[in-house]
């Protein structure tokens, strides 16, 4: 990737790490997040090739941003990837360093949203957070754009001093198209700025008369930026304002229709808003539609700016007069569905049909742990513990692969933000004496203590709080891709694996044991033994990552484990199955009775100890 330049396969993300490699990044730090992950890895595998390139992989968000940020100011072009919630948990010091400057090297985020909520707890638009910091917002609408985009980054913030956000969603991050590539530089950045500038915001009301300052010259050279391109169509009257991923769709939503085809303007920097050119899209069309991913961004801009100009002859349609919805992801489908309804085209009844019709084809497909997940033991243990205190417990979860026991017979009753469910049980531990009686369990893995859970922790021993932390430690990031993290099990040369142990013994708990959640049984009794004890209780699970494991043996471990037909009781029992849930676990509809799927199965035997009539067995 490092040399070639001719025309590549790439999807947004590696795109994305490309137009960093050509606009010279020296320093990339990060989270892994999806839809974001991809970027930073990339760049990672480059940075073996690329001569002056750090990449690494920071403890939070915050943390990543506030190290690129220092290599910005000392002269290095910085980088700093993460998902929309990762940006929640940077935005304190985001809303700082747009009045302090960003220094020569040059600042850019990305951040990749989720509509949907695909791989993420909400759907959010962090677009608001460049309204809120006041620094430019550019969104790509092609992979090409995504790459062009981000030396074009680099250059708006050296010249003014700022941030800059470049605004990414899942399809476009994770889907390819070709990509023409440009050169990259002949020699590395090197950090030769002495730091000598005041980076810290003693009058903040001064600087931030700065910051508008420097807003509206941006946004002047935003109003002649050629990025934001106009494809008229002299004989319609209705324009289509599209941002980022949604202009692909407004594009062949556009040319699906019958008829007069509307003019398309695909706006690339969408804060500021370029006031001229919304202006001239209001005087010169009758109709605007606006399509974005998720909230009424552009829209809202410009429903404002039209009071201020007095346009009120413009129709405006979009999210806010319900043409086109606020959840989920856009599609050609939602675009071509508000334009029929604009223009009065009659709606295709037959494709509706069709398309209801094959939504009943359809298999539920619920989200699942992998064969031999050591999560799904905890997780059974945790209900056979809570059968046993008779429901009075509950379990405040967390952010990882772990979050899958909301769906696992929602046996989490929590799961927010990282570092939440310690947080919440925080609040649930101290409200003892106001007559709640029940147990606390609060869950969380070991990337996620590292990068959200140590301050909640802190808080429940220094409060006293009565609760009981669980650490599901799989010694990796595994729901992104195995990324390490301060406590993995494999580090390079360079780092130093921080214990988890000794760094939550140095808090004295008031009991800390360890457990192994590959035995099934004995996770059960030490969890009913502990959680039932009061204070702050700490267990720590060691706990294995099944896909982690492959990668670093050429045989599975254990021996084969089958199921006795003879004495299995099929429908009358199924607890395998129904309870347990092993995907490697198999019904046999003919049979109404389980197999094992041998190719799915990992060896874990964890199900032996699951069947009440010891039909799952060892092989002979």
């Amino acid at each position: 990737m490092k040399e070639d330049t001719s025309d590549r396969l790439l999807s947004g993300n590696e795109a994305i790490a490309r137009g960093a490699l050509e606009a010279g990044v020296g320093f990339c730090a990060s989270y892994p997040g999806t839809p974001s992950t991809e970027i930073t890895q990339t760049l990672m595998t480059n940075a073996r090739e690329v001569k002056g390139l750090h990449v690494e992989w920071s403890t939070n968000e915050k943390v990543a941003l506030e190290a690129a940020t220092a290599a910005s100011w000392a002269g290095v072009p910085a980088l700093c990837p993460m998902k929309s919630l990762g940006l929640n948990v940077a935005s304190d010091f985001v809303l700082n360093v747009n009045l302090s400057g960003t220094g020569p090297g040059g600042l850019v985020i990305v951040v990749c949203d989720d509509p949907r909520g695909h791989s993420s707890s909400n759907e959010q638009d962090s677009r608001f957070y460049a309204k809120a910091a006041q620094v430019p917002l550019l969104e790509p609408s092609s992979q090409q754009q995504a790459k062009d985009l981000v030396p074009f980054a680099f250059d708006v913030s050296r010249r003014y001093d700022t941030p800059v956000i470049i605004r990414s969603t899942t399809r476009l991050s994770h889907s390819r198209a070709r990509v023409t590539l440009g050169d990259m530089p002949k020699k590395g950045t090197v950090a030769d700025n002495p730091i000598s500038g005041r980076f810290n915001v003693p009058n903040p009301h001064l600087r931030h008369r700065d910051v508008l300052d420097r807003l509206e010259r941006i946004e002047n050279e935003f109003a002649d930026s050629t990025l934001n391109a106009l494809t008229a169509e002299k004989t319609s009257d209705l324009l289509l304002v599209a941002t980022g991923i949604s202009w692909q769709y407004a594009r062949e939503a556009a040319a699906s229709v019958e008829g007069k085809r509307p003019s398309l303007l695909n706006l690339v920097t969408t804060y500021p808003v370029p006031q001229p050119i919304m202006r001239r899209a209001l005087e010169d069309f009758d109709r605007v539609l606006f399509v974005e991913e998720n909230d009424p961004f552009v829209e809202d801009e410009t429903r404002i700016m039209s009071t201020l100009w007095e346009m009120p002859s413009t129709q405006l349609f979009g999210k806010r007069t319900a043409h086109i919805p606020y959840v989920g992801e856009m599609s050609i489908d939602l675009v071509r569905d508000a334009l029929c309804r604009i223009l009065g085209i009659p709606q295709e009844h037959q494709l509706s049909e069709a398309r209801e019709a094959a939504k009943t084809l359809l298999v539920n497909r619920p989200l699942a742990f992998c064969a031999g997940c050591t999560h799904r033991n905890f997780y059974y243990a945790l209900r056979r513990v809570r059968k046993r205190l008779s429901g009075d417990l509950v379990v405040a979860g967390d952010i990882g692969c772990y979050s899958l026991g909301v769906f696992y017979d929602e046996t989490m009753n929590t799961m927010q933000a990282m570092g939440s469910g310690i947080g919440v049980a925080n609040g649930l531990g101290q409200l003892g004496d106001l007559g709640f009686t029940r147990r606390v369990v609060a869950i969380i893995g070991d990337s996620t203590l590292f990068h959200g859970g140590l301050p909640g922790l802190i808080n429940a021993r220094h409060k006293n709080a009565n609760l009981t932390l669980v650490i599901l430690d799989n010694q990796t990031t595994a729901m992104t891709g195995f990324q390490v993290h301060p406590g993995s099990k494999r580090q390079t040369d360079s780092l130093t694996r921080i214990s988890i142990q000794k760094m939550v013994e140095a808090l004295e708990p008031d009991l800390f044991v360890r457990g192994d959640a590959s035995d099934l049984s004995g996770t059960t009794d030490l969890l009913y033994d502990i959680i039932r004890r009061d204070g702050l209780n700490v267990v720590l699970l060691d706990s294995v990552c099944r896909l982690e494991e492959a990668r670093y043996q050429d045989e599975l471990p254990g021996v084969e484990v089958v199921i006795e037909d003879s004495l299995c009781v099929g429908e009358r029992c199924a607890i395998c199955t129904r309870d347990f849930g092993c995907p490697a676990i198999v019904w046999m509809k003919e049979t109404g009775k389980p197999v094992i799927d041998q190719d799915l199965c990992v060896r874990c035997g964890a199900c032996i100890d699951v069947c009440p009539h010891s039909a799952i067995r060892e092989a002979d």
